[in-house]
């Protein structure tokens, strides 16, 4: 009896809970014309906070079924193409079923000025565009936009605020369709209060150029941008902090932001000695230019020298010193018909490094062994100046300028110990290299560009003109002594340098662009281009060796050049364009011929080169329904040898190894192909995005070595090879649950191909493969804690021709984990493990493994919470190095460098906030 007592009450409760959920019904038509609306979308939104609740599509006789619906308050949103959106409130009761009946649907074309329909969808799909509502995603008291990205279905933001939005890397942030503050997106990000946001629209990233051809690399990332509120517009808002560990360390900045309407004010300086101190993601050196790579055909011609990003974090070598300030104004004014930019940005950075290379070469029939030892320090300063002024003369023309200009200087000084070993450890030479180097560039771009429309839709008509000067000096000083070694490790010989080399040169180039885009039909257009660029350079390059009074005052002709270069290149582009709803295709090809005169004034020598260059393309992409595409794109293009590749330029720089010129280097073509698949289910939050790579390059441009093992000397040389082949591969696939606050992803990608080159008139092919496997799962919950893991596992395989049976293989293992929980009292804990692991090859003695784990503790003071006290501890099992392998050609080799590792600071952070849509 008990126990028919106790089943009677089970059965009574899983009746109760059934009682407690509904099921809700009805059906969609278009009552004007009699028709039922097949897979119309139906969305259930909570009334509460309008976030999503369910939804469901129409079936073919337009009707829908929600199950298992909550009692409570929601807002009912049907749409359907063509048709005003439909919303009304509506209450679920508990009971098994809830019949709507049949609601009707009004074509947008037949409303009448006294209907209102209220629209209330948390995401749209606009074109190509996905919108985001902001007030519908709830977010914590005081969030910024950043934290609002993190809610949004599709988007992921790392620890460096680096922004992923469904599947690829988002690289602008735009507020109201234009840059905020700079080129730095997380300006945006970081600093703009969540509430002050209307929609966020994420599309895809492409140039003016990629619009009008409908051609693209097929490697486009996204763009967001951000609508503010109305009431938004005005305000201030800033940020500061200052830390130390009170013995050597200080990490600073101060940033303050100000805008009113359509004027913007930024300010900003930083001191550290834990970072390269760059507010970028990374420093692209666009000088404000328009990214045009047909401006590129004459790029390689003129021989520059320390021209390289050394402001990145990427490249960063050493332990840092660094200061950087800016400022930017913009201004729009007579409705907008005026828009004027200025910004100016100085960076410092100081490197301290201790780094050694171990190197094992892979020859014909033997192993050699290579050590390097160095220690450098380096200075590098920057000055960057930019003026953007654009002038709408109307609604169909306007002129926009751009200048930019750089100053740029870079002392190194480096200390290099070298020795270089046989298979069995014997020394065949040891080397001490002593070089001092100073370098300095100027360099001015300026570009002006008239933009036409017409009254005809789709005609345009863009014109260009842009000159660019640079002028480059180098100074240095290279001291070396070499000890070589016979058969019997008995010292044979010395080589002994002292030599002083000066560079200097400059560049001047002159191009104009013409295009047109002149519509054929409503689908179909065409689009034609024609630009005519030169350049004329001088480049000065001289060795002295001192004579007997110890002057550097005679010169060393064998490794001294001196040249005057003019350039000449025509191109022409012709793309033919199709556009429907569903399918986007272009095809056509671009030509150019390039004509080179060099005059050798060493040798009064004239040289004479002329290049024909071909860049067929074609492009494809079908819209199966919103969000899901697949593309495909194809580009050929050629690369003409560069100046330094043609000219017989003896290097001695390193005079262990000396490079040599080849004038007889043809033109190379190469073959790339990409492919693109992407699917993504907006309201269930869940997709996939894919990307394949191949290339085939033809008379690529590779290395013939000629060694002396007797020695260890090379001497290389650049020739053209055929039979290298490269791929890349990427797929990933993630399902975001925002509604209980968890996210998982899986991804795989992989690179690989081989390469040609040959070693004393040998030829060798590596083959190279490189897989990765990536999950992540995340969970949070508001406020109160967040956890995210990232595990990754990849095999890398490398095998030689000369050697086969010698393989190269290892594993890698690690991923990252990060958490976060929120302690009374305002008191916050957050923490961060990155695990680096890889199977050690038998080429090196040790193997470099590394377990960082990073925490801070921070409270956050003052009434408004503006204050934050942060103990941070950086690296506390203090097992942070600098560390890279690379595997390539016929040698394997292991950086090893300075990088900053245990410490632990007291910081205090501030911000400034005076915008609406905050709480005061």
């Amino acid at each position: 009896m008990r126990q028919l007592l106790i089943g009677l009450l089970l059965l009574g409760c899983i009746q109760s809970v059934h009682a407690q959920l509904s099921t809700v019904r009805g059906k969609v038509a278009d009552t004007l014309e009699k028709k039922n609306l097949q897979h119309a979308v139906i969305s259930l939104l909570r009334k509460t906070d309008s976030t999503l609740f369910t939804f469901t599509r129409t079936d073919r006789n337009g009707q829908f079924t929600l199950p298992n619906v909550e009692p409570g308050k929601y807002r009912l949103l049907i749409t359907y193409p063509k048709f005003a959106d439909f919303t009304e409130d509506i209450e679920i009761n508990a009971r098994p079923e809830t019949d709507l009946g049949t609601i009707p649907l009004t074509q947008r074309t037949r409303l009448l000025d006294a209907v209102v329909v209220r629209s209330a969808g948390a995401v749209r799909i606009k074109g190509d565009t996905t919108e985001f509502v902001a007030d519908s995603f709830k977010v914590r008291e005081g969030a910024t936009v950043e934290d609002l990205l993190k809610r949004l279905p599709g988007f992921q933001v790392n620890s460096k605020g680096e922004v992923t939005a469904q599947g690829q890397r988002v690289q602008k942030v735009l507020v109201d369709g234009e840059e905020f503050f700079g080129d730095d997106p997380t300006m945006a990000t970081q600093n703009i209060s969540a509430k002050a946001v209307d929609k966020v629209q994420v599309y895809d990233t492409k140039t003016e150029q990629q619009n009008l051809t409908g051609i693209s690399s097929g490697n486009e990332g996204k763009t967001v941008n951000i609508k503010l509120k109305e009431d938004a517009k005005k305000g201030a808002f800033g940020k500061a902090h200052f830390g130390t560990d009170f013995e050597r360390l200080i990490d600073a900045k101060a940033l303050y932001n100000k805008f009113s309407g359509k004027k913007k004010l930024s300010l900003y300086g930083t001191k550290s000695d834990i970072t390269t101190g760059s507010l970028t993601w990374e420093d692209r050196e666009k000088l404000g230019m328009e990214e045009d790579y047909e401006y590129d055909e004459i790029g390689g011609y003129y021989y520059s020298f320390g021209s390289s990003d050394e402001f990145s974090e990427w490249s960063l070598r050493g332990l840092p010193n660094s200061y950087t300030a800016g400022g930017l104004f913009s201004d729009k004014w007579k409705d907008d018909r005026n828009n004027l930019n200025l910004s100016y940005r100085y960076n410092r950075l100081a490197t301290e490094n201790q780094a050694s290379t171990l190197t094992q070469n892979i020859l014909e029939d033997t192993i050699t062994y290579n050590n390097q030892y160095q220690n450098t320090r380096g200075l590098v300063q920057q000055h960057v100046g930019n003026v953007k002024y654009e002038w709408k003369i109307d609604s169909l023309a306007s002129i926009k300028l751009s200048s930019a200009g750089t100053l740029k200087t870079n002392e190194l000084f480096s200390d290099l110990n070298s020795e270089y070993l046989t298979e069995t450890g014997r020394f065949i030479n040891r080397s001490n290299q002593v070089v001092e180097n100073e370098i300095e560039r100027r360099q001015i771009d300026n570009q002006l560009t008239y933009r036409q429309m017409f009254k005809k839709k789709n005609r345009l008509m863009i014109a260009t003109a842009r000159l660019g000067l640079i002028e480059d000096r180098q100074e240095g000083v290279i001291k070396t002594n070499t000890s070589f070694f016979d058969p019997g490790g008995n010292l044979d010989s010395l080589d002994i340098a002292d030599q002083q080399k000066l560079m200097s040169g400059k560049s001047r180039t002159i191009g104009t662009k013409i295009t047109w885009s002149e519509p054929v039909t409503a689908k179909l257009t065409l689009v034609g281009d024609y630009a005519f660029n030169t350049n004329s350079s001088t480049s000065l390059r001289n060795t002295f060796n001192k004579d007997v009074s110890g002057k550097y005052a005679i010169r060393d002709n064998e490794f001294s050049n001196n040249f005057d270069m003019d350039v000449y290149s025509h191109s022409g582009t012709a793309i033919v364009k199709y556009t429907n709803s569903k399918l986007r295709a272009a095809v056509g090809s671009g030509i150019s011929t390039i004509r080179l005169k060099l005059f050798d004034i060493d040798s009064s020598k004239r040289s004479n080169y002329h290049f024909l260059n071909l860049t067929p393309q074609a492009s494809a992409a079908y819209t199966f329904k919103p969000q899901t595409r697949l593309s495909l794109n194809y580009r050929g293009t050629t690369r003409q040898p560069s100046i330094d590749q043609l000219q017989p330029i003896r290097d001695n720089t390193n005079r262990l190894n000396i490079f040599v010129g080849n004038p007889n280097l043809k033109v190379g073509f190469n073959h790339n192909i990409n492919l693109g698949f992407n699917t993504y289910k907006t309201l269930s939050q869940k997709g996939m995005f894919l990307h394949f790579s191949y290339s085939v390059p033809v008379n690529a441009i590779a290395f013939n070595n000629f060694v002396d093992i007797s020695k260890g000397t090379r001497i290389y040389t650049p020739v053209n090879v055929n039979g290298n082949r490269n791929w890349n591969f990427w797929n990933d696939f993630f399902k975001d649950d925002s509604e209980k606050g968890r996210s998982y992803h899986l991804g795989l990608n992989g690179n690989g191909g081989r390469n040609v080159n040959f070693v004393n008139g040998s030829r060798n092919i590596t083959t190279y493969n490189t897989v990765n496997l990536n999950l992540g799962v995340s969970f949070s919950k508001d406020e109160k804690y967040s956890f995210d893991i990232r595990p990754n596992l990849g095999y890398n395989t490398s095998k030689s021709t000369f050697n086969p049976d010698f393989k190269n293989n290892f594993w890698t293992y690690g991923g990252n984990v990060q958490a976060r929980v929120q302690l009374p009292w305002k008191i916050e804990i957050a923490t961060e493990g990155i695990i680096d692991l890889r199977q050690r090859l038998d080429a090196f003695d040790t193997n470099l493994n590394q377990v960082i784990w990073n925490a801070d503790i921070s409270k956050k003071v003052f009434k408004d919470k503006s204050g934050k006290i942060i103990i941070v501890a950086n690296d506390i099992l203090d097992q942070r190095r600098g560390f890279n392998r690379n595997i390539n050609s016929n040698f394997i080799s292991e950086e090893r460098f300075s990088r900053l590792s245990r410490y632990f600071l007291l910081k205090f952070e501030w911000t400034l906030s005076k915008m609406p849509g905050q709480n005061k």
